[in-house]
């Protein structure tokens, strides 16, 4: 299971769990730390879980996947963009998503509409979450760079943005190396290079970024 705590884990620690299903039993038990973020954002190998709360558990995950899901979740989270570039963006929002979860955004403006594809590359519990484009075809490049454009020209104008969940391979979310950096981009660059930062920090560049390309 993937988890948001409020302290970061260590990774390969020990952790004992519980955690409730709808409609369900509690089911707990003890598990090993797979992999950790500095945020607070890991993922829990099951490690000693009984058979009963294992086939509660699998009936509920397959009772929950696909079609059945979509059901009784709110599709759009509520949020804000503040920083866009041909690269990514920068959202606002009390919920972000996990860092390396794939997202769906709409972007509207004066009659205009981008859809794009994008992966969480750094996310701030409670206050945003960057998002790098996972396609850059020169079609959406195109697209994404008329948007900016009618932004930069109706400063009076303000976009809406609808962001929903998506599915991303393993291999297109979490990068085996390190990310190029993209000179022409520096909002790109300082998403895929956010792990020297703290919190502070990155908003501090994230605001010197946005007065320098308002200049």
């Amino acid at each position: 299971m993937e988890l948001l705590s409020a302290l970061p884990l260590c990774p390969s620690a020990s952790v004992g769990f519980r955690f409730s299903l709808p409609r369900s039993m509690p089911i707990e038990g003890r598990g090993e730390v797979a992999w950790a973020n500095p945020n607070g954002q890991a993922g829990v190998r099951f490690a000693d879980l009984g058979e009963g709360p294992r086939a509660r558990l699998k009936e509920w995950v397959a009772a929950s996947s696909g079609s059945a899901q979509s059901e009784d979740l709110e599709p759009d989270l509520p949020c804000k963009l503040t920083d866009l570039s041909l690269g990514g963006c920068y959202i606002e929002t009390e919920s972000p998503l996990p860092e390396y979860a794939g997202a769906s955004l709409l972007l509207k403006a004066a009659g205009l509409e981008v859809e794009v594809q994008g992966i969480i590359r750094v996310m701030h519990p409670g206050f945003g979450m960057g998002v790098e484009f996972a396609s850059s075809t020169s079609e959406q490049s195109e697209q994404v760079r008329n948007f900016i454009a009618l932004l930069s020209s109706q400063s009076a104008t303000a976009p809406q943005l609808s962001i929903s969940p998506a599915h991303l391979s393993h291999e297109t979310a979490r990068p085996t190396a390190p990310l190029p950096l993209t000179p022409e981009d520096p909002l790109l660059n300082l998403l895929r290079h956010h792990e020297a930062l703290n919190q502070d920090d990155f908003v501090r560049q994230l605001h010197s970024q946005r007065a320098a390309h308002a200049r």
